[in-house]
């Protein structure tokens, strides 16, 4: 009888070590993928490309806002937003350069242009200053960065200009102010990320810019009635 429970004292020593083992082995099973969450990173190139988007996109609906707006504050804003972006739009082709990363083109089909200015129609395609190299760009199209999830792509952005510039009076006005509220708080998350990056430029690059977004959502906020 004492060897029986001397047996099973032993059995349960060990069923017991047993046990902790694997929960020991299925916490470091699952550990590294906790880890490598939290080390995630926003690759350069769709850090790089979506905020010249992004910053295209500003300048897109500024420009239209700038042409049809009859409010002094919006019109203000407007030129305020295609000065600042134009300058950051800037800055990025340079670090662009420098990280080999093929940018969203220059001007892009359908009459979006990176200075402000807007073809009075999306499908003119007739004036080739504005518009050239649009197999060329179609091409870059197909083969772009897969972008951020929460950024817009070429289409998407043409279509918001296409659709901003189709409004008149206070309903353009309140339309574009909520297009920038929405856009600022998308850039605002983009380069959050940004200032997280493990590449130092990129870093600097998002931290520099990030409180001139963060004044940008404030001031249009302002304009929310």
């Amino acid at each position: 009888m004492k060897n029986i429970f001397s047996t099973l004292a032993k059995t349960a020593v060990v069923l017991l070590s047993v046990s902790g083992l694997n929960q020991l082995a299925s916490a470091h099973y699952h550990q590294p993928l906790v880890m490598q969450s939290n080390m995630m990173d926003m690759p350069v190139e769709v850090f790089i490309r979506q905020a010249m988007l992004s910053g295209m996109k500003e300048i897109q609906l500024s420009g239209v806002a700038s042409e049809q707006s009859a409010d002094p504050k919006v019109k203000a804003f407007a030129k305020m937003m295609i000065d600042d972006h134009s300058k950051v739009n800037e800055e990025l082709k340079l670090l662009a350069k420098a990280k080999s990363v093929s940018l969203p083109m220059s001007k892009l089909p359908g009459g979006m242009r990176p200075d402000g200015r807007v073809d009075s129609q999306l499908e003119n395609m007739k004036d080739t200053t504005r518009n050239q190299n649009v197999a060329e760009a179609a091409g870059n199209m197909k083969s772009a960065v897969l972008p951020h999830p929460d950024g817009d792509t070429e289409a998407e952005i043409l279509k918001s200009v296409e659709d901003l510039k189709q409004m008149k009076g206070t309903a353009l006005d309140q339309g574009y102010v909520k297009l920038m509220i929405s856009d600022h708080q998308k850039a605002i998350a983009l380069f959050e990320e940004g200032a997280k990056s493990k590449d130092s430029a990129i870093r600097k690059f998002a931290s520099k810019h990030l409180p001139h977004l963060k004044a940008h959502l404030k001031q249009v906020s302002a304009l929310n009635r």
